[in-house]
């Protein structure tokens, strides 16, 4: 069996046809194309989870947690969306960590869409989803170990 991982994927809230809010409220698939980091698109694999993140807004943030429903097929992956946070852990709270700036997203700030998650980061963001009061999200995020 293979290990779930975490990963942190960027979709714009201006976007038509791919935004966290409407994927996370409706729980339905959606198919997201091959973008940016390809790589990162061949890696995942079914069951692997998503830390939601999104753009193009002052509220940008991680909003939610989302997972891979089929992995990559020549021309994409379909996500969906598994619990939308409490409270969003603003892109503010994280941007200057040690433990943010040391992952892809961190070290590519955010240009790209797909980016691989580091330990130290999935639980610095369990710790601030019980410090925000979001148990359960934390604790699907706690599944991944």
């Amino acid at each position: 069996m293979i290990d779930q991982k975490i990963w942190f994927m960027v979709a714009s809230d201006q976007a038509a046809t791919f935004r966290w809010h409407h994927i996370l409220e409706t729980q339905e698939k959606q198919f997201w194309s091959l973008r940016k980091m390809p790589r990162n698109f061949k890696s995942v694999h079914e069951g692997d989870k998503i830390l939601c993140y999104r753009s193009g807004s002052v509220q940008r943030g991680i909003v939610g947690l989302a997972e891979v429903e089929e992995a990559f097929n020549d021309e994409g992956i379909i996500v969906r969306g598994i619990r939308e946070f409490n409270h969003d852990i603003p892109y503010y709270e994280f941007k200057h960590t040690q433990v943010y700036q040391t992952t892809e997203a961190g070290r590519m700030r955010n240009r790209g869409t797909l980016f691989a998650v580091t330990e130290d980061f999935a639980h610095w963001i369990k710790h601030r989803l019980y410090e925000k009061g979001d148990e359960t999200s934390a604790m699907l995020l706690e599944c991944t170990e």
